[in-house]
């Protein structure tokens, strides 16, 4: 055995259809992780815990890469063993802040919306021109509902798994490529997130219907 520190952190991909969509990039995209584990298998039958603290990231920050490098516990991982996925654990409430102008109307995020997405079932609306500031964000049910058809299929494809209604939702991937540790090594982790145009934006009448796709994510190991 040998202790190695690494962080793991993974966000939610899943797809939305948004026709006669505009898009646009936040400056604020903030994620609350509550546990990250690396597997050996996609069923994580097997986890071994990296990051166990609650701890929101702004994943649209220039400063992204240094503020999950904190995210670190000790942990044992057995040499030899072959690691392929990481499963991570998240709040369902994610926090947004942007801009999208949708064919000269102006869709702000903003801190009231006239309808909140505070359940899995409602997307935020806002009226246009709104103040703008963070907005809540809440992640839909699999079952669809409301503003959302059935998400199932899209998330089993994603390795998403939610509880309708649940507060948490865990997110399994594999890994850009498998890491078996060995005695002599000194395992790293580099990160990149790409928002751009994640910020999404529909109107109806002088009505602002907003939506969050996934970031471009990309992770690896290297010594």
């Amino acid at each position: 055995m040998r202790y190695f520190q690494f962080f793991i952190f993974m966000v939610l991909t899943f797809t939305f259809l948004n026709v006669f969509a505009a898009t646009a990039t936040p400056t604020t995209y903030k994620t609350t992780v509550t546990k990250v584990e690396l597997c050996t298998s996609s069923d994580c039958s097997d986890p071994v815990v990296v990051g166990s603290t609650t701890k929101t990231f702004n994943i649209a920050s220039a400063t992204i890469g240094g503020d999950v490098g904190n995210y670190i516990n000790d942990f044992t991982l057995t040499l030899g063993k072959t690691y392929t996925h990481m499963r991570t654990t998240i709040n369902t409430t994610f926090k947004i802040k942007g801009t999208v102008d949708v064919s000269g109307t102006t869709c702000n995020t903003v801190e009231s919306p006239t309808v909140a997405a505070a359940s899995a079932t409602a997307t935020a609306k806002t009226v246009k021109d709104g103040t703008l500031a963070e907005m809540d964000w809440v992640v839909p049910d699999a079952n669809g509902g409301g503003d959302y058809s059935d998400l199932t299929s899209t998330y089993s494809t994603n390795g998403i798994s939610k509880t309708d209604g649940a507060s948490t939702f865990t997110f399994t991937v594999a890994m850009t490529s498998s890491y078996t540790p060995k005695a002599t090594d000194s395992p790293k982790i580099r990160m990149s997130f790409d928002v751009a145009d994640t910020l999404v934006a529909t109107t109806s009448g002088t009505t602002c219907i907003m939506y969050i796709d996934p970031p471009v994510q990309a992770v690896s190991i290297y010594n």
